[in-house]
């Protein structure tokens, strides 16, 4: 596996996850607070993931 494969494997479990936790939003599945802040967390980790890879990918291209 390249690193090209490797990161789009990666955006798609970041991205896979982040539609699994919008649903549980969207549909009620929500336990209690707890639950949700729990969730809230977890989406606040992808979007950092997603941001320090997009960072990455950028500075890759300005560097070639």
């Amino acid at each position: 596996m390249d690193e090209i494969e490797f990161i789009d494997y990666i955006k798609s479990k970041v991205s896979d996850r982040e539609k699994q936790i919008q649903e549980i939003f969207m549909s009620g599945g929500l336990k209690d607070m707890e639950h949700y802040k729990y969730l809230q967390g977890e989406l606040s980790a992808l979007y950092y993931i997603t941001n320090g890879i997009g960072d990455m990918l950028k500075k890759s291209d300005n560097n070639e």
